[in-house]
Protein backbone atom coordinates (compact mmCIF):
# COMPACT_ATOMS: atom_id res chain seq x y z
CA UNK A 1 0.00 0.00 0.00
CA UNK A 2 1.42 3.36 -1.04
CA UNK A 3 1.70 6.10 1.57
CA UNK A 4 0.37 9.51 0.80
CA UNK A 5 2.20 12.57 2.14
CA UNK A 6 -0.15 13.12 5.09
CA UNK A 7 0.06 9.51 6.25
CA UNK A 8 3.85 9.52 5.88
CA UNK A 9 4.17 12.66 8.01
CA UNK A 10 1.79 11.22 10.62
CA UNK A 11 3.84 8.05 10.87
CA UNK A 12 7.08 10.04 11.04
CA UNK A 13 5.74 12.22 13.87
CA UNK A 14 4.39 9.17 15.73
CA UNK A 15 7.73 7.41 15.33
CA UNK A 16 9.58 10.46 16.58
CA UNK A 17 7.34 10.77 19.62
CA UNK A 18 7.70 7.05 20.33
CA UNK A 19 11.50 7.37 20.16
CA UNK A 20 11.45 10.39 22.47
CA UNK A 21 9.24 8.52 24.95
CA UNK A 22 11.65 5.59 24.93
CA UNK A 23 14.63 7.89 25.42
CA UNK A 24 12.87 9.69 28.28
CA UNK A 25 12.05 6.37 29.97
CA UNK A 26 15.67 5.25 29.65
CA UNK A 27 17.11 8.51 31.00
CA UNK A 28 14.62 8.56 33.89
CA UNK A 29 15.74 5.11 35.03
CA UNK A 30 19.27 4.43 33.78
CA UNK A 31 22.15 5.57 36.00
CA UNK A 32 25.32 6.94 34.46
CA UNK A 33 28.25 6.09 36.74
CA UNK A 34 30.87 8.79 36.14
CA UNK A 35 34.47 8.54 37.30
CA UNK A 36 36.17 11.92 37.61
CA UNK A 37 39.76 12.83 38.50
CA UNK A 38 40.50 16.03 40.46
CA UNK A 39 44.01 15.51 41.80
CA UNK A 40 44.24 17.23 45.17
CA UNK A 41 46.85 14.75 46.38
CA UNK A 42 44.74 12.87 48.94
CA UNK A 43 44.32 9.57 47.10
CA UNK A 44 40.68 9.20 48.16
CA UNK A 45 37.51 8.52 46.19
CA UNK A 46 34.30 10.37 47.05
CA UNK A 47 30.89 9.04 46.02
CA UNK A 48 28.50 11.91 45.28
CA UNK A 49 24.83 11.30 46.10
CA UNK A 50 22.38 14.11 45.48
CA UNK A 51 18.82 14.97 44.50
CA UNK A 52 17.37 11.49 45.00
CA UNK A 53 13.87 12.94 45.64
CA UNK A 54 12.57 9.63 46.99
CA UNK A 55 8.77 9.51 46.59
CA UNK A 56 8.32 5.85 47.43
CA UNK A 57 10.16 2.54 47.25
CA UNK A 58 9.72 0.82 43.93
CA UNK A 59 11.92 -0.66 41.23
CA UNK A 60 13.57 2.65 40.31
CA UNK A 61 14.59 3.29 43.92
CA UNK A 62 15.95 -0.24 44.12
CA UNK A 63 18.09 0.50 41.05
CA UNK A 64 19.49 3.55 42.83
CA UNK A 65 20.25 1.54 45.95
CA UNK A 66 21.98 -1.15 43.92
CA UNK A 67 24.12 1.49 42.18
CA UNK A 68 25.09 2.96 45.56
CA UNK A 69 26.02 -0.46 46.91
CA UNK A 70 28.26 -1.10 43.91
CA UNK A 71 29.77 2.39 43.99
CA UNK A 72 30.50 2.19 47.70
CA UNK A 73 32.96 -0.64 47.01
CA UNK A 74 35.20 1.86 45.21
CA UNK A 75 34.60 4.83 47.52
CA UNK A 76 36.19 6.01 50.74
CA UNK A 77 33.59 8.64 51.70
CA UNK A 78 29.96 9.17 50.70
CA UNK A 79 29.16 12.83 50.06
CA UNK A 80 25.46 13.73 50.20
CA UNK A 81 24.44 17.06 48.65
CA UNK A 82 20.79 17.49 49.60
CA UNK A 83 17.23 17.02 48.34
CA UNK A 84 17.09 13.41 49.45
CA UNK A 85 13.39 13.78 50.25
CA UNK A 86 10.79 16.45 49.59
CA UNK A 87 7.18 17.28 50.43
CA UNK A 88 5.97 14.43 48.17
CA UNK A 89 7.99 11.81 50.06
CA UNK A 90 6.20 9.45 52.46
CA UNK A 91 8.67 10.34 55.25
CA UNK A 92 12.29 11.45 55.69
CA UNK A 93 12.98 7.98 57.13
CA UNK A 94 12.99 6.64 53.58
CA UNK A 95 16.56 7.98 53.34
CA UNK A 96 17.62 5.51 56.01
CA UNK A 97 16.41 2.70 53.79
CA UNK A 98 18.61 4.01 51.00
CA UNK A 99 21.80 4.86 52.88
CA UNK A 100 22.05 3.25 56.31
CA UNK A 101 23.65 -0.06 55.35
CA UNK A 102 26.37 1.48 53.17
CA UNK A 103 29.54 0.79 55.13
CA UNK A 104 31.58 3.97 54.68
CA UNK A 105 31.73 7.42 56.32
CA UNK A 106 28.97 9.78 55.15
CA UNK A 107 29.00 13.60 55.17
CA UNK A 108 26.34 15.87 53.79
CA UNK A 109 24.36 19.10 53.56
CA UNK A 110 20.69 19.92 53.19
CA UNK A 111 19.06 21.20 50.02
CA UNK A 112 16.17 23.52 49.35
CA UNK A 113 13.57 20.73 49.37
CA UNK A 114 14.37 19.57 52.91
CA UNK A 115 13.78 23.16 54.01
CA UNK A 116 10.70 23.64 51.82
CA UNK A 117 9.17 20.41 53.17
CA UNK A 118 9.54 21.58 56.79
CA UNK A 119 5.82 22.43 57.04
CA UNK A 120 5.08 18.72 56.46
CA UNK A 121 8.22 17.20 58.00
CA UNK A 122 9.86 19.35 60.72
CA UNK A 123 13.50 19.91 59.85
CA UNK A 124 14.65 18.21 63.05
CA UNK A 125 12.82 15.07 61.92
CA UNK A 126 14.74 15.17 58.65
CA UNK A 127 18.04 15.71 60.43
CA UNK A 128 17.28 12.77 62.70
CA UNK A 129 16.55 10.59 59.66
CA UNK A 130 19.93 11.49 58.18
CA UNK A 131 21.64 10.76 61.50
CA UNK A 132 19.99 7.33 61.56
CA UNK A 133 21.28 6.78 58.03
CA UNK A 134 24.79 7.59 59.27
CA UNK A 135 25.08 10.96 57.48
CA UNK A 136 26.79 13.73 59.43
CA UNK A 137 25.19 16.94 58.22
CA UNK A 138 27.64 19.83 58.03
CA UNK A 139 25.54 22.92 58.67
CA UNK A 140 27.94 25.82 58.06
CA UNK A 141 30.88 24.07 59.67
CA UNK A 142 33.88 21.96 58.81
CA UNK A 143 35.66 18.84 60.02
CA UNK A 144 38.69 16.79 59.10
CA UNK A 145 38.25 13.25 57.86
CA UNK A 146 41.00 11.02 56.47
CA UNK A 147 43.30 14.01 56.22
CA UNK A 148 40.82 16.07 54.18
CA UNK A 149 39.15 19.18 55.56
CA UNK A 150 35.50 19.06 54.50
CA UNK A 151 33.08 21.95 54.90
CA UNK A 152 29.35 22.19 54.35
CA UNK A 153 27.18 25.22 53.62
CA UNK A 154 23.44 25.12 54.26
CA UNK A 155 20.82 26.14 51.71
CA UNK A 156 20.82 29.91 51.77
CA UNK A 157 17.77 30.90 49.71
CA UNK A 158 19.91 32.57 47.02
CA UNK A 159 20.69 35.54 49.29
CA UNK A 160 24.36 36.34 48.63
CA UNK A 161 24.88 38.12 51.96
CA UNK A 162 23.51 35.12 53.86
CA UNK A 163 25.62 32.74 51.79
CA UNK A 164 28.76 34.73 52.53
CA UNK A 165 28.03 34.69 56.27
CA UNK A 166 27.60 30.91 56.10
CA UNK A 167 30.92 30.58 54.28
CA UNK A 168 32.68 32.63 56.95
CA UNK A 169 31.45 30.09 59.51
CA UNK A 170 32.84 27.25 57.39
CA UNK A 171 36.25 28.84 56.84
CA UNK A 172 38.97 27.51 54.57
CA UNK A 173 38.55 23.89 53.47
CA UNK A 174 39.82 21.41 50.93
CA UNK A 175 36.37 20.24 49.81
CA UNK A 176 33.18 22.29 50.18
CA UNK A 177 29.74 20.66 50.01
CA UNK A 178 26.93 22.90 48.75
CA UNK A 179 23.54 21.96 47.38
CA UNK A 180 23.65 24.78 44.84
CA UNK A 181 26.55 25.48 42.46
CA UNK A 182 25.79 29.21 42.80
CA UNK A 183 28.02 29.27 45.88
CA UNK A 184 30.99 29.38 43.48
CA UNK A 185 30.15 33.03 42.84
CA UNK A 186 30.68 33.87 46.51
CA UNK A 187 34.43 33.08 46.35
CA UNK A 188 34.48 30.13 48.77
CA UNK A 189 37.84 29.28 50.30
CA UNK A 190 37.94 25.76 48.90
CA UNK A 191 40.04 23.84 46.40
CA UNK A 192 37.03 21.80 45.25
CA UNK A 193 33.30 22.61 45.47
CA UNK A 194 30.76 19.80 45.05
CA UNK A 195 27.14 20.60 44.20
CA UNK A 196 23.88 19.28 42.79
CA UNK A 197 20.50 21.08 42.59
CA UNK A 198 20.42 21.58 38.81
CA UNK A 199 19.49 17.98 37.85
CA UNK A 200 21.61 18.75 34.78
CA UNK A 201 18.55 20.51 33.41
CA UNK A 202 16.64 17.19 33.18
CA UNK A 203 15.45 18.00 29.64
CA UNK A 204 18.33 18.58 27.21
CA UNK A 205 17.92 19.01 23.47
CA UNK A 206 20.48 17.90 20.87
CA UNK A 207 22.87 20.74 19.92
CA UNK A 208 21.10 23.03 22.42
CA UNK A 209 21.64 21.32 25.77
CA UNK A 210 19.61 21.99 28.91
CA UNK A 211 16.63 24.29 28.49
CA UNK A 212 16.73 25.63 32.06
CA UNK A 213 18.34 25.09 35.45
CA UNK A 214 17.46 26.66 38.84
CA UNK A 215 20.58 28.82 38.97
CA UNK A 216 21.36 32.52 38.85
CA UNK A 217 23.92 31.58 36.18
CA UNK A 218 21.36 29.95 33.92
CA UNK A 219 22.70 26.74 32.38
CA UNK A 220 26.38 27.73 32.70
CA UNK A 221 26.99 25.25 35.53
CA UNK A 222 24.32 22.71 34.62
CA UNK A 223 26.55 19.67 35.14
CA UNK A 224 30.14 18.52 34.95
CA UNK A 225 33.56 19.77 35.99
CA UNK A 226 34.50 23.46 35.84
CA UNK A 227 37.46 25.59 36.81
CA UNK A 228 36.45 28.95 38.27
CA UNK A 229 39.16 31.38 39.36
CA UNK A 230 41.53 28.67 40.49
CA UNK A 231 38.85 26.50 42.14
CA UNK A 232 37.32 23.32 40.81
CA UNK A 233 33.54 22.95 40.77
CA UNK A 234 31.79 19.66 40.10
CA UNK A 235 28.01 19.64 39.56
CA UNK A 236 26.17 16.31 39.53
CA UNK A 237 22.98 15.67 37.56
CA UNK A 238 21.60 13.80 40.58
CA UNK A 239 19.75 10.52 41.04
CA UNK A 240 16.10 11.54 40.92
CA UNK A 241 13.57 14.06 39.70
CA UNK A 242 11.30 16.60 41.33
CA UNK A 243 7.67 15.47 41.49
CA UNK A 244 6.43 18.28 39.23
CA UNK A 245 8.71 17.11 36.37
CA UNK A 246 9.33 13.38 36.78
CA UNK A 247 11.08 12.89 33.45
CA UNK A 248 14.55 13.20 31.94
CA UNK A 249 15.60 13.57 28.31
CA UNK A 250 19.22 13.36 27.08
CA UNK A 251 20.17 13.80 30.73
CA UNK A 252 20.35 10.46 32.58
CA UNK A 253 20.63 10.09 36.33
CA UNK A 254 24.18 10.29 37.62
CA UNK A 255 26.27 8.68 40.33
CA UNK A 256 29.73 10.24 40.54
CA UNK A 257 32.94 8.69 41.86
CA UNK A 258 35.43 11.55 42.14
CA UNK A 259 39.07 10.83 42.89
CA UNK A 260 40.81 13.52 44.90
Amino acid sequence: MMLNRRRFLSLAVAGGLFSLAGLALRDSTAIDVRRVEVDLGFGLTLMLVTDTHLHGWGWREKLVKRALEEGSREADVLVFLGDGYDSFSPSPEIMSRLLSDLDLPKLGVLGNHEHWASDKFPLEKGLEAYRKAGVEILTNRSLELMGVKFGGVDWYHDEASLGRSYLREVGKVDVLLSHTPDVIGLDPEASLVLAGHTHGGQVCLPLIGPLWTPSRYGTKYASGLFEVEGRRLYVSRGLGEAAFLPVRLNCPRELTLIRI
